[in-house]
């Protein structure tokens, strides 16, 4: 594999449907949090894959005939954040893992530590709020090589792409850099639902698809993705579609002739 001396790769994984199954806990957690402002259940809940806490909190507000739904969409987060750990047994009982993830993972930092020139920061970029991606990740085991402090989350913005831009700003002040160093597809993305890709590609960033979500393969490859996994379980596989993928960009950017 050839890669450019130098190069950093900010590897940023979707929770839900990419790493893990929360087992339903996060619906539960919005009609606990709907019932405590409201005092009743919510008519439906907005649809959720690949899209952020902020977009679903207003949409379910809507659909409830909320009046001024938006203004309400603080106080869920701040109801979101103070239940989430009340949630973690739930997760730890009730969730799983997705096959392959927490070797991806390990892998990917084993790469950082031996085997690539430069740096791979692992972060997540989900739609749940922080306090629930935490305490998601964390209850099942995943959060360890993961720096959460650079990753974006649901709370930080309504649309995914923004999330993107948001990571990029505190990776590189994290480590000291310019945001522009992570621009482009020296930010990888890996998700499991069209708007995964979209943000990636809006943002100029890589897209990893994993087809372990509600979306099947054909749908991932029609979005763009510039690269679909059927899920996680062939960890060299992920390495070559996430490192190759990425430090290929890297280096064709720099005039070489890419990977061999």
């Amino acid at each position: 594999m050839s890669v450019v001396a130098g190069s950093d790769l900010l590897v940023l994984w979707d929770v839900d449907g990419t790493l893990l199954n929360a087992g339903g806990v996060g619906a539960e957690l919005y009609g606990l949090v709907f019932r405590g402002l409201f005092g009743r259940a919510p008519d439906a809940f907005a649809p959720m894959a690949g899209r952020t806490d902020r977009a679903i909190i207003l949409e379910t507000l809507e659909l409830a005939g909320v009046a001024s739904p938006r203004q309400w969409v603080d106080p869920f987060i701040a109801g979101l954040t103070a239940h989430a750990p009340s949630m973690r047994a739930a997760v730890a009982a009730r969730g799983r893992v997705l096959p392959g993830a927490a070797a991806a993972i390990a892998a990917l930092a084993s790469a950082r530590a031996n085997d690539v020139p430069g740096q791979v920061y692992q972060s997540v970029l989900t739609g749940n709020i922080r306090a629930v991606a935490e305490v998601k990740l964390g209850a099942l085991g995943l959060d360890g090589p993961l720096d959460l402090g650079i990753g974006a989350y649901g709370d930080d913005h309504e649309v995914r792409t923004e999330l993107v831009y948001v990571a990029r700003r505190r990776a590189a002040a994290a480590h000291g850099r310019a945001a522009a160093d992570f621009a482009g597809r020296a930010t990888v993305l890996v998700g499991d639902t069209p708007l995964d890709i979209e943000a990636a590609l809006a943002s100029g960033a890589r897209a990893v698809a994993v087809a372990t979500g509600s979306f099947p393969a054909a749908d991932l490859r029609a979005a763009g993705a510039h690269a679909v996994l059927p899920d996680l379980t062939d960890t060299a596989l992920v390495l070559r579609a996430v490192l190759s993928l990425g430090l290929r960009s890297r280096a064709q950017h720099a005039g070489e002739q890419g990977l061999s």
